[in-house]
């Protein structure tokens, strides 16, 4: 009973403990939450500035974008109403607004507006351009060089400049109302002089000048959009546009007046207009809301759009090129269906393996599936497990027919010539093939019976297991590899135990061994160490195949589209195939890597190609780091600019340590709070990370140090007292009661209080399982609810109400309570340092750990053995 008491008593001060540190942390994070006012707004400019913090100019005033909130900066009552219609940057802290009631700096420090002065020019600023540290910028009435010490405008040229632009070759261009455009230079007495260029033109009035990847330019008048044919300039769509944009794959997208946003594409010899995306946004009530006003493309690659009364949107695409390869069967079925095999011969043809419609070729000039008939009749409506070609003879592997043969001609015709069988070894002519494999001019036969070997040169088969295989790898030492037909892996015929199912595997120059399995990629440094798994944040994939590319990055194909992945970051990219989620379903270890680098996908719905080094990626983030003052200095407030799929994007940290290593955060965590860390210096290193999986190396670095006050050691201090007075109390009191224990009550006394509730747990069969596996899984820091539900074999609503029974905890609870448990019979034995416990029992970050187990214990890990010494040692060890 007393014991009871002392364990309330101890858990009572832990809560209070918790709760007051809660309080501290949410009070702190409030400090970093602003709201903001254009959603309903009428957009008019978009601007990015040099550290990639965004700028929208509206009727009320300016607003930014951190990456994380919004921020409004309302101008004054007499300016309200008048919208900003450009915002450029003329140095590192000031912005140029154009408004229809004069112009503005602004600066981005101190947030306070400040007019220009240009005398006798009451026009808005249209443009802004600096030539060797001279700024200039423009009206529809002339051209202005900005003195910035007095705040005013000296004109310099009377053109009437609208827009500018950098072509490719570094030459600055200005368009103008009704002239054209021009090359802005100076020239040896410091002036500023146009020179015409583009002579299509001289005539026109241009609202804006782009140019697409190849150099072309993009240009975009009063009244056409005008693209190079031939050797000319020339009109190719002729109506009213209110603002242009290449997008990150070269896409030339037009902001319209009432139709939202329009792509230019071509069509024989000429060019047409589509949608860009559907206009169902729910932001779009009526003709005017779906008028844009600018489009503009971030250094991320994401397209802002500013609307006329529905205020900003953003398109987030993040894509990579591929090729979708229809069939020509009858019908007109777009595709050939479920793919079962893929395989690449000496010449480059692909070979393709269909579920129920048999033989098919891969034509890249056609960009199709050719459909090869091996049969007369209708027995070509094959179920292709596994193709393989050896000089001119072809081994097709089936589902209910065994080896077909078959010989190529010279003209690619395939005629079927026998079947490939042996009752000797056991294989039978309907056996269930499910791969061929070529290694040291022997095939190898994955089949329902086992794996054989048979020789090409020699005619003579051999059975090298009888396990029903699905899969053989024969590495560089001659070592085999089958994946089983229950997805285990065998190494020389012994049972690798994964935990998982395995889908397909890797094996590189060192042995060391990649897997795609059932709880995301699995890595196995040797043979007898344990899996590590690795995946997204905050998801668990099952991928079904694996292969590396030449840059060393992992391609993945899974039930739920394609995945990179990089071994050295350990960071995922995902991507989706146009097509829904059927054709997103790729196939167990149906992926070929072809003889250029490029990948071949089997999927649900067809065939899926990609070259990895065609396609275009993200650039690396930019990103901001705020650090908190005085006290708060172990506080980072952290703004990632990359502004495609912010969902995906994340942060990255380490100490500045020799031999410390990157954690890594998914893209919802911006706050770093190092609060909780003992007393000290320390030097930390941050960076952020994108939606393709990429990390910016320029990462920035930051000092603090942890003080602790007087206050805090002094309340830190009383709390101890008072819990060692209590223990000495209720221990006399034990003592008092009964001066003759039993061995029995000796090992109770001996028992922390976690120790009791971990006994009692064990007396149930289900909470004996569910702890034995934790257990089993303590110095694996990727083992979460999801791996404890896989073990059991049990519903996450199951496991909820059977642990209900027992205890109030969480499953992430119960895992980390097992952890900690752990963690505390270490540092009683105290053979190994904190850190070196705090990677044993599974967790990733020491200072984490650190927290957690204050949390659970009420002391810090390195006073835990005085403290268990003093509660549970018995009184005669005590005399």
């Amino acid at each position: 009973m007393q014991r009871r008491i002392v364990t309330c008593f101890y858990i009572f001060l832990l809560a209070c403990s918790i709760q007051l540190q809660a309080t501290n942390y949410f009070q702190k994070l409030s400090k970093f939450t602003t709201e903001h006012g254009i959603v309903n707004n009428t957009i008019y400019s978009i601007f990015q500035d040099s550290t990639g913090g965004m700028w929208f100019g509206t009727l009320e005033g300016l607003s930014s974008y951190n990456g994380l909130v919004f921020s409004s900066y309302p101008m004054s009552d007499s300016l309200m109403g008048y919208p900003i219609t450009l915002i450029d940057q003329i140095n590192k802290d000031q912005l140029l607004l154009g408004t229809s009631n004069g112009n503005y700096t602004f600066s981005m420090s101190s947030k306070q507006y400040q007019k220009i002065d240009v005398p006798g020019d009451f026009s808005m600023l249209t443009s802004q351009f600096k030539i060797h540290n001279r700024t200039y910028f423009c009206t529809k009435s002339g051209v202005y060089e900005f003195d910035d010490q007095n705040m005013r405008g000296l004109k310099v040229l009377d053109h009437s400049i609208t827009c500018k632009q950098l072509s490719p070759e570094g030459k600055l261009l200005l368009g103008e109302v009704g002239g054209g455009i021009w090359e802005a230079e100076l020239n040896s007495d410091s002036l500023l002089t146009l020179t015409r260029t583009y002579p299509e033109l001289q005539q026109e009035s241009v609202k804006a000048i782009s140019f697409l990847n190849e150099g072309e330019p993009v240009i975009l008048t009063e009244k056409a959009l005008w693209l190079m044919q031939g050797e000319k300039l020339a009109p190719v769509i002729k109506d009213s546009f209110s603002s242009i944009n290449i997008s990150q794959h070269n896409e030339i997208l037009l902001g319209t007046l009432g139709d939202f946003i329009q792509q230019v594409y071509k069509v024989g010899e000429s060019y047409a207009l589509k949608e860009y995306i559907n206009r169902d946004n729910e932001i779009f009530n009526d003709f005017y809301d779906a008028q844009i006003n600018v489009l503009f493309k971030d250094r991320s690659g994401s397209i802002w759009i500013g609307t006329n009364r529905a205020g900003l949107d953003r398109i987030d695409r993040k894509k990579i090129i591929y090729q979708k390869y229809e069939s020509d069967i009858q019908d007109r079925e777009p595709e050939a269906g479920y793919i079962n095999a893929l395989f690449q011969n000496d010449d480059g043809r692909v070979w393709v393996g269909t579920s129920g419609k048999g033989l098919y070729y891969l034509d890249r000039k056609k960009e199709s599936l050719t459909s090869v008939p091996i049969f007369p009749g209708n027995l070509n409506d094959l179920y292709v497990e596994a193709i393989l070609q050896h000089k001119n003879k072809l081994y097709v592997g089936t589902r209910h027919m065994g080896i077909i043969t078959a010989s190529v001609g010279n003209n690619k015709q395939v005629v079927a010539s026998g079947q490939l069988f042996s009752k000797e070894a056991g294989l039978a002519k309907n056996d269930y093939i499910y791969a061929l494999k070529r290694y040291n001019e022997k095939l190898y036969i994955c089949s329902s019976k086992g794996t054989f070997v048979y020789g090409f040169d020699d005619d003579n088969f051999s059975k090298l297991d009888s396990v029903s295989s699905i899969n053989f790898v024969l590495d560089s030492l001659n070592n085999s590899w089958i994946l089983s037909y229950r997805m285990e892996l065998y190494f020389n015929q012994q049972k690798l135990e994964m935990g998982t199912e395995v889908s397909d595997f890797y094996i590189g120059k060192d042995g060391e061994v990649w897997l795609a399995t059932g709880k995301g990629v699995a890595f196995l440094s040797n043979l007898n160490a344990k899996p590590i798994f690795y995946n997204p944040a905050k998801k668990v994939i099952e991928f079904t195949s694996i292969r590396k590319d030449e840059d060393g990055y992992f391609w993945l194909g899974s039930r739920m589209g394609i995945y990179r992945f990089d071994p050295q970051s350990k960071l995922f990219a995902s991507y989706q195939i146009t097509g829904g989620s059927k054709a997103n379903s790729f196939n167990h270890a149906k992926l070929l890597k072809g003889l250029e680098g490029e990948f071949y996908w089997g999927s649900n719905d067809g065939v899926v190609s990609i070259n990895p080094q065609a396609c275009s990626y993200l650039p690396k983030p930019m990103f901001e780091v705020g650090q908190g003052k005085k006290e708060d200095a172990s506080i980072f407030n952290v703004y990632n600019y990359s502004f495609n799929h912010q969902e995906e994007n994340g942060l990255a940290y380490r100490f500045s340590h020799p031999d410390s290593s990157w954690n890594y955060l998914p893209g919802d965590k911006h706050v770093l709070d190092f609060s909780d860390l003992d007393r000290g210096s320390y030097q930390l290193d941050i960076a952020a990370i994108n939606a393709d999986g990429i990390m910016n190396d320029k990462f920035k670095s930051f000092s603090f140090q942890i003080k602790r006050s007087l206050n805090d050691t002094l309340s830190l201090w009383g709390i101890t007292l008072i819990i060692l007075a209590g223990i000495v109390f209720w221990y006399w009191r034990a003592r008092k009661a009964d001066l003759a224990p039993s061995i029995k009550e000796e090992e109770e006394q001996a028992e922390t209080p976690e120790d009791k509730i971990y006994r009692e747990w064990t007396q149930d069969e289900f909470m004996q399982k569910a702890l034995l596996v934790i257990e089993e899984n303590l110095s694996d820091n990727s083992f979460g609810v999801n791996e404890l539900y896989l073990a059991i074999q049990m519903s996450k609503s199951n496991f909820y109400r059977k642990l209900k029974k027992f205890t109030d905890l969480s499953p992430n609870e119960l895992i980390r309570f097992v952890r900690l448990r752990k963690s505390a019979q270490l540092l009683i034995e105290a053979k190994q340092s904190v850190n070196e416990i705090a990677y044993e029992v599974g967790f990733n970050s020491p200072s984490y750990f650190t927290r957690c187990f204050k949390q659970q214990f009420g002391i810090a890990p390195s006073e835990y053995k005085e403290h268990y010494n003093m509660l549970c040692c018995t009184p005669e060890k005590a005399l």
